[in-house]
């Protein structure tokens, strides 16, 4: 059943609150399962592991067809908390009940080649370094095994204009620092999708599904990849 986080009241804020309505609603609305169908994910019989697994709606819909292991990762016990609560009552026999732990990447608490699958959506705009990151989460991979991501792309902070004056004019200032810098100095960094897939080929990943849920301006909003870990892996000093 995984660790139970203990929560304290004030803990609960209007952010966590509103993140939480929001994944559980797309999660009833099968958005959630779509985006896994988008990126021909199974999970029948194999070890799952959802790294930025948040309140767990996508825990959920991983469960649905009976994985041997399955695995939820955040650095945020708060989500941790109200997500096995929620999954407690949605998840029913013979779904597997996921094992949620506190972690984060750049460090996941694994073995080598532990998982047939790694899901890691929404997580890479935040994250301190892509390639990094990236590699960690093939470290975790079997060989032969599935990688799902997904970010946010340059159109994505332009449909929030006219509601957030600020936060779109930070996420683009964002990206630019990590572009000129590689640094990435503030939360939510756009991303260049075509970057990201260059990532991961080069550290032996094939890439074998690529999406995007709406573009605003010609831009990507969000991006989806899948990608297949290679029997054999690079060399990374070469």
């Amino acid at each position: 059943m995984g660790k139970f986080f203990v929560m304290e009241k004030n803990e609960l804020t209007k952010w966590h609150r509103a993140y939480i309505q929001n994944a559980y609603h797309e999660l009833e609305q099968g958005i959630t399962r779509k985006q896994l169908g988008t990126l021909n994910i199974k999970t029948t019989d194999r070890k799952v592991l959802d790294v930025g697994c948040g309140p767990g709606n996508l825990l959920v819909a991983l469960s649905a067809d009976t994985p041997q292991l399955l695995v939820g990762v955040d650095v945020d016990t708060t989500f941790l908390t109200l997500g096995r609560s929620k999954i407690e009552k949605l998840i029913t026999p013979p779904s597997k009940v996921p094992t949620l732990i506190c972690a984060s990447l750049p460090t996941l608490p694994f073995a080598d080649e532990t998982f047939d699958l790694v899901t890691c959506f929404l997580v890479m705009p935040h994250v301190p370094d892509d390639k990094v990151a990236l590699t960690e989460l093939a470290r975790v991979l079997k060989p032969g095994g599935t990688l799902a991501i997904s970010g946010h792309g340059l159109g994505f902070p332009l449909r929030y204009l006219k509601r957030f004056r600020l936060k779109p004019l930070r996420m683009y200032l964002a990206s630019l620092i990590y572009r000129c810098t590689g640094k990435k100095w503030i939360r939510n960094t756009l991303q260049n999708e075509k970057q990201i897939c260059n990532i991961l080929s080069g550290i032996g990943l094939t890439i074998d599904v690529r999406n995007y849920n709406k573009k605003v301006l010609g831009c990507v909003a969000t991006y989806w990849i899948r990608a297949t870990k290679s029997e054999t892996i690079p060399n990374a000093t070469q």
